[in-house]
């Protein structure tokens, strides 16, 4: 946060004046964005009385933003993020935008340098999929007048970021349900580390959720997943942990008869890996995916998965942050969401 020497920031001017820190920003760095008259004289008063003045040259000169949207994903690997950058480039070009987009590699030192040359390069807007556990480079580009869209977090909202995040709990729950509905009631769960992953974390919620709502045991045992996460430099990481685990799956005493997916990358590596291994999807045992990624026209069978809809969730967080009213607090109280759907393909069967 950018402090004034008696240690004010412009989230107490925001506070004093009931508006954002976004547009008290925008007010105090002279920025030709638009804000009422009356906010603008609320939001002085506000300052004059706290007795905050602020850095200029320390801040992000809205004037000078560039029109483009800063996108940062965790990785190209995963084509998941490849529709949630296909949904916000749709809108950019539509609205005569250039979208700027950075893979921080999963790699949370890296995503914070990125963050910072957004605020180098005067790029006022950015949609993340962060990897972090710290808010800090986050609120940095706040305080420095950037506007924000968060789709993945593993850390808690913040009252001034417009939060568009896949229901991962419902998406889990819908999967586990589909299986349960088809009589299996021994499941094995594939996932990517879990760690400090709010993501991954809800949709095993959600999964452990409809377990016990059918009254059976829910237990750690069945829960597979690698020891550490890394981009990988020869494949995707996600479909070779989902290879790797299709083996574990089947050397475990649990005798499994379905299998629920973290995304759908893990649930193709695990399809390949259960093939090789002589078991045949869904004849001796079935999976479902999580994220309905457009690959069910390449692999046999067609994947069963739980469409999240990414990409037309990126699309409207993409619209309103590009008209984004000067008065925003109602529609940032109100976040995006779309409701997963169940989409009924071959690799599940009914035992």
């Amino acid at each position: 946060m950018d402090e004034h020497r008696n240690g004010l920031t412009i989230a107490d001017v925001a506070k004093e004046a009931g508006c954002s820190v976004a547009t008290a920003s925008r007010v105090l760095s002279a920025s030709k964005y638009p804000v009422s008259a009356d906010m603008r004289v609320r939001i002085l008063e506000a300052a004059e009385k706290l007795g905050y003045s602020a850095n200029l040259k320390k801040r992000m000169l809205v004037t000078d933003q560039n029109p483009f949207l800063g996108i940062i994903v965790p990785t190209f690997q995963n084509p998941n993020y490849l529709q949630f950058i296909s949904g916000i480039e749709k809108v950019a070009n539509q609205e005569g935008y250039t979208a700027f987009i950075l893979n921080s590699h999963r790699n949370p030192k890296l995503e914070r340098q990125q963050i910072n040359s957004l605020i180098q390069k005067k790029i006022g807007s950015l949609l993340l999929m962060s990897v972090d556990e710290s808010p800090d480079a986050l609120h940095h580009y706040l305080d420095m007048g950037g506007f924000a869209c968060v789709f993945e977090s593993n850390f808690p909202d913040h009252p001034d970021v417009l939060n568009a995040k896949v229901n991962r709990f419902e998406a889990g729950r819908i999967a586990t349900e589909h299986l349960l509905s088809q009589g299996h009631h021994s499941i094995a769960f594939l996932t990517t580390p879990l760690g400090h992953f709010q993501n991954r974390r809800l949709t095993l919620d959600g999964c452990r959720f409809a377990i016990e709502k059918h009254a059976l045991p829910f237990s750690f045992a069945n829960i597979f997943m690698p020891a550490n996460e890394a981009e990988s430099a020869t494949g995707l990481y996600e479909f070779e942990t989902g290879y790797a685990l299709a083996e574990k799956v089947l050397q475990h005493d649990g005798q499994y008869t379905g299998i629920v997916c973290q995304t759908d990358m893990v649930a193709y590596g695990c399809m390949a890996g259960l093939k090789a291994a002589g078991a045949y999807v869904p004849n001796n045992i079935s999976v479902v995916g999580i994220d309905n990624i457009p690959f069910n026209n390449i692999t046999s069978p067609s994947l069963t998965t739980v469409d999240t809809y990414s990409r037309m969730l990126a699309q409207r967080a993409a619209q309103l942050i590009i008209n984004m009213p000067q008065d925003n607090e109602d529609i940032l109280r109100n976040p995006l969401s779309m409701k997963p759907e169940l989409v009924l393909r071959e690799s599940v069967r009914k035992i």
